[in-house]
């Protein structure tokens, strides 16, 4: 009976010594969260965003003239994006994941800028410009397709 006592003993010994390491990754990182003074930080959760969105174009398109070719052209009647996708499609983020994205049609693509390293996409009844590279949205036309 003293050597099973002695292994139960060890096995609680490494158990609680498992739960203490574990507590101790879940800490967040150096700057993050609560600060040593109790206050906390700001943390934002994607630098590269905000840097992204200050080089981002601005395309020089009329609105009204692009929702006009895509209703000559019968390119109408989507569904919209669920409403908890679509408050997250903005310009300056990425596109949300899941996102169902599809290429612009490529009549209306003729008629519209075009800019090297970037692509517009149909999402919902969005047309969205998209850098390429890393997914973040420089325009949203909304209710082009609607």
């Amino acid at each position: 009976m003293g050597r099973v006592h002695i292994l139960r003993t060890a096995f609680s010994i490494l158990v609680g010594a498992g739960c203490i390491a574990a507590s101790a990754l879940a800490a967040p990182p150096d700057g993050k969260g609560k600060s040593n003074n109790g206050s906390s930080q700001a943390v934002i959760a994607d630098p590269t965003v905000g840097e992204a969105a200050g080089q981002l174009i601005h395309p020089d398109i009329n609105y009204e003239e692009i929702r006009r070719i895509a209703v000559d052209r019968h390119y109408t009647g989507y569904r919209p994006l669920p409403p908890g996708i679509a408050k997250n499609l903005a310009r300056g983020k990425p596109l949300p994941p899941g996102i169902a994205k599809k290429s612009a049609p490529s009549r209306i693509v003729r008629e519209l800028p075009t800019y090297p390293d970037y692509e517009w996409k149909r999402c919902g009844t969005d047309l969205v410009l998209v850098q390429i590279a890393t997914q973040i949205v420089a325009e949203v036309l909304t209710n082009i397709f609607k």
